[in-house]
């Protein structure tokens, strides 16, 4: 009888020092929580007696043993969270990694910023006037431009409809003027931008092409007052001619400028 219980003692004094069941790891003997392994005497009725300095009744009031595990290692962590002892983040190990990138809203804030400076200040860059045989006049790039740029502003004098209207009656009866108006709709109003004047701006220089345009016009507003651009709708090469349909398809304009059709 007294061999079989020095085995059991044994056992059980074995079990609470194993790595992982003993009371206290080294990495936490910071704990306040943790009790130092003791030695474990058997009594008569052959159940564990904790030491003095041991915690823990169950219910029945009998004591309980208080091994260090896994459970107990967390339910005293969140304890030490729910009472603020224990706020670490995870940015108190590893520094915050900030993106350079900027939000899409602030790139296109940027590019309309640029585009109204190059209008309001009359950027004609990469352009030149060459004088293309049959055709005359015509505007050519010195430079490339990519699919969406911006190219030159069809540039004149904007006006409302009837005087549009009263401009191209005189214009027709002078065969000095040759055609350089421009109607559009904007905000349910009727426009035209009249660049028949010689202004020395590009953009009223620019032929016609319905097959092979490689611009296209695009409005913009500009504190309260509407503009026209010129955007390259595909990659332009230096050298290359600038061409845009005029839209016109009027009878009696194709009648008079029958290079409209082509």
């Amino acid at each position: 009888m007294e061999n079989n219980e020095k085995t059991d003692s044994s056992k059980i004094t074995a079990y609470l020092t194993s790595p992982g069941k003993k009371n206290c790891m080294e990495n936490d003997k910071s704990d306040s929580k943790c009790f130092t392994p003791c030695k474990v005497e058997l009594n008569s009725n052959s159940f564990a007696t904790p030491c003095s300095d041991r915690k823990g009744i169950n219910k029945t009031g009998k004591p309980v043993m208080t091994v260090n595990s896994p459970r107990a290692r967390m339910n005293r962590k969140k304890k030490l969270i729910e009472t603020g002892l224990d706020n670490k983040l995870l940015t108190d190990y590893f520094p915050v990694r900030r993106s350079c990138r900027k939000p899409k809203s602030e790139i296109e804030k940027e590019k309309r910023a640029e585009l109204e400076e190059k209008i309001l200040n009359n950027v004609e860059e990469g352009l030149e006037v060459a004088t293309l045989g049959e055709k005359g006049r015509g505007v050519v790039a010195t430079r490339k431009f990519l699919r969406g740029d911006f190219v030159v502003e069809y540039a004149g004098d904007l006006i409302d409809l009837s005087t549009a209207k009263q401009r191209e009656k005189e214009y027709s009866e002078n065969p000095q003027f040759g055609c350089y108006m421009y109607y559009f709709v904007h905000k349910n109003r009727h426009y035209c931008i009249d660049a028949t004047a010689e202004s020395g701006r590009l953009g009223r220089l620019i032929n016609h092409s319905k097959t092979s345009g490689n611009c296209h016009t695009k409005l913009t507003e500009i504190n309260a007052r509407p503009y026209l651009m010129l955007m390259a709708s595909r990659d332009i090469s230096v050298g290359e001619e600038l061409l845009y349909d005029y839209g016109d398809r009027k009878k009696e304009s194709l009648e008079s400028h029958p290079w409209l059709k082509f």
